[in-house]
């Protein structure tokens, strides 16, 4: 029996067609699928890799500049602590030569609590002009940040043995400051 060569052929070209469309081609889509995956996972890992080095960036200069860091939470504390601050403006009024009648907290206010909040509030002094003076400039040069709103003077009802061992007239001072907390 003899086969015709064309026939052959044919036959053989077909069968190879077969073979390529039902194993190669499903192998060849699953490679296209595996090599576009590929590629999302490379761009997820490269966005991963910029995000994650940008953190340590910003860390690496958070922790270069520590000293600023630390000025910035003493300007704008994370919680009152009204304790310490009227440990400061008493501390400060008697270095600066002034007496602390009193002090009242006025107003705190918060909106929220990832707002700033202010506390405002008002001291009695007494003493003489360039103790306030000096005072108001201790208020300044501190690292919290503090705003006078209001500034009223009178004179002072200080006995006679207080004013002997004074040279300059004293007086009342009030004033109302504002300072923050976070």
């Amino acid at each position: 029996m003899r086969i015709d060569k064309p026939i052959v052929i044919a036959l053989t070209l077909f069968i190879i067609l077969l073979l390529i469309f039902f194993l190669v081609s499903p192998e060849y889509q699953r490679f296209k699928t595996l090599q576009s995956e590929l590629g999302i996972k490379k761009a997820e890992y490269n966005a991963e890799f910029e995000y994650y080095s940008a953190i340590s960036k910003t860390y690496n200069d958070l922790v270069a500049r520590k000293d600023d860091v630390v000025k910035i939470d003493d300007a704008l504390p994370s919680d009152p602590n009204l304790g310490k601050l009227v440990y400061f403006v008493q501390e400060n009024a008697i270095q600066s030569g002034l007496v602390l009648k009193s002090l009242f907290l006025t107003k705190s206010t918060s909106a929220s609590e990832d707002t700033v909040r202010d506390i405002t509030f008002s001291l009695s002094l007494i003493g003489n002009y360039s103790a306030l003076e000096n005072f108001i400039a201790s208020l300044e040069q501190s690292s919290r940040l503090f705003e006078i709103v209001n500034i009223s003077f009178g004179s002072g009802d200080v006995s006679n043995s207080q004013a002997q061992f004074q040279s300059e007239s004293l007086f009342t001072f009030s004033m109302q400051v504002n300072t923050h907390a976070y």
